[in-house]
């Protein structure tokens, strides 16, 4: 039940971001570029990464709705579950471990970053992009998972998001076509 009474119980973020607007102009096509414009990392890495710092942060919101569509970019719901205990042990690839666990010690220890981390993800093979969008990715889900908490937003129906998030995957794979 969001902590703001002007707020619907099922209320989302969009209702945030629309109650002060100017606050938050530009902030929805950020992530659409992030989440799924060119990239180094496909829309399900990314989708992984940002369920991964949700569920580091137990933000229930964030998790239930970019976990529903990491699973529908392909993602499988028990690579999930994996991570959380061993990212070693994961069923991803080889390159997206130092990834992983770049993100959890910046969400978890940023303090304690060090060059190794930074290192580790660029010995990995990717490059300054994929540095930049790493990180960003990060930090925009740790500003997320703040919002939605800070305002006590609800976990989103999981039938109403699958049927979202198949929505969006079909609505960018058309646009990814068509841009071929």
């Amino acid at each position: 039940m969001p902590f703001l009474k002007s707020y619907a119980p099922d209320a989302g973020v969009r209702e945030v971001f629309d109650t002060v607007a100017d606050l938050f102009e530009g902030w929805s096509e950020t992530g659409e570029r992030l989440y799924r414009g060119p990239s180094a990392f496909s829309p399900g890495e990314r989708e992984l990464i940002v369920s991964y710092v949700s569920a580091l942060n137990a933000c229930q919101y964030c998790f239930g709705s970019h976990s529903i569509i990491a699973q529908a970019w392909g993602i499988d719901g028990a690579v999930l579950d994996s991570i959380m205990e061993d990212i070693g042990a994961a069923d991803v690839p080889a390159a997206l471990k130092p990834v992983l666990h770049f993100v959890r010690k910046l969400t978890l220890e940023p303090a304690k970053m060090t060059q190794a981390d930074a290192d580790a993800v660029i010995a990995a093979g990717w490059d300054e992009r994929a540095y930049h969008e790493m990180v960003v990715l990060c930090c925009r889900m740790n500003f997320m998972n703040r919002l939605s908490e800070g305002f006590g937003l609800a976990p989103p129906d999981p039938n109403m998001m699958e049927d979202a998030a198949a929505q969006l995957v079909a609505r960018h794979s058309v646009r990814s076509a068509g841009a071929s």
